[in-house]
């Protein structure tokens, strides 16, 4: 199975507050999104974080095989940290457990799409359906793609399935409601 995810910013106090996340602590935080976790996805799985991960140690505690595609705390890291060596830095994360580390972005083809996924809805591509984070809750749904930050999906990864749903329905159910930018 594939899942996606973004932003779970594990140890952050900031996001934590920031983002009004329902929980009393940090531990409690992390906690609770180690577990939503490791409930749906298995030891094989494979899954796409799309940055902004937080506490990188924690992907020792995580079922699947996480790609991780850099977000902007991951790039100001590479830049602080790593002096700007990506090589430097992704062989950093993989030693501690990722399975792959992608710096900006990255196409996927799967079933009957091509995804592109990366970071930020600014960076999205006109070509394919896109998969993002960054935006946290503001907006789960554009006409370009699906915001698949964890808090968009009650702290839990997205599986594809899930996805794919979302996919559907934005591109031919949801109407000027959804995506209304300009009140008359």
């Amino acid at each position: 199975m594939i899942f996606f995810t973004s932003d779970t910013h594990f140890g952050s106090d900031r996001t934590l507050k920031f983002s009004c996340r329902p929980f009393a602590n940090t531990n409690e935080m992390d906690e609770t999104l180690i577990n939503n976790w490791n409930k749906v996805v298995g030891k094989d799985d494979v899954v796409y974080h799309l940055g902004d991960f937080g506490n990188y140690e924690i992907v020792r505690k995580l079922n699947g095989k996480i790609t991780l595609i850099l977000g902007n705390y991951e790039q100001n890291a590479l830049k602080t940290d790593f002096k700007g060596n990506f090589l430097e830095f992704s062989n950093y994360l993989t030693q501690i457990g990722f399975y792959n580390v992608v710096e900006n972005h990255l196409i996927l083809p799967l079933k009957n799409c091509t995804y592109f996924l990366t970071h930020e809805p600014l960076n999205c591509s006109k070509e394919y359906f896109n998969l993002f984070g960054h935006i946290h809750e503001k907006c789960k749904c554009k006409r370009f793609g699906l915001n698949v930050g964890t808090d968009c999906f009650n702290f839990t990864p997205a599986s594809v399935d899930n996805v794919e749903f979302y996919k559907y329905a934005i591109l031919n159910h949801y109407d000027e409601n959804v995506f209304i930018e300009n009140l008359k």
